[in-house]
């Protein structure tokens, strides 16, 4: 359990190098998944309300707010006697980045292995991932061609 709460690069291996995207343990990435959720500004008692029962108290929730914040991944202000919280990156941005670090750190910067193993993971994956994949690039080159 250990490493899965030290991040994706200290997983990897990868923390001595430089990074671009501050590592992110598995209750930061919890707590990014219910602010990813929202359409306002949260509580930490919000963010507690939508974690499961009885998993973590109120103030870890606080004191893991307050580290995303410090790695500059949530805006904050004040509101009464506590702060409301959001994302200041969407889970896609934040995804890319991650895809740009190991494009980096693992690959050499080539995109080919990168590209070869999303493919393969697709194949692994359940579901119609070729649907997916489909209409999501329809979606990209849209908005691509929109600009």
């Amino acid at each position: 359990m250990a490493e899965n709460s030290r991040g994706l690069a200290a997983m990897l291996g990868l923390q001595n190098r430089r990074q671009s995207l501050p590592s992110l343990g598995t209750r930061e990435l919890a707590v990014m998944e219910v602010l990813w959720g929202r359409e306002s500004e949260t509580t930490a008692q919000q963010v507690l309300d939508n974690m499961p029962a009885g998993t973590i108290g109120l103030s870890t929730i606080q004191s893991t707010l307050e580290r995303l914040y410090r790695k500059k991944l949530v805006s904050r202000h004040k509101l009464g006697r506590a702060y409301a919280y959001a994302a200041r990156c969407r889970r896609q941005d934040l995804i890319s980045q991650l895809l740009q670090d190991i494009t980096r750190d693992i690959a050499g910067g080539d995109m080919q292995p990168v590209i070869s193993g999303f493919i393969s993971y697709l194949e692994d994956a359940p579901g119609d991932t070729d649907d997916t994949l489909e209409a999501a690039l329809r979606r990209h080159r849209q908005a691509a061609s929109d600009d």
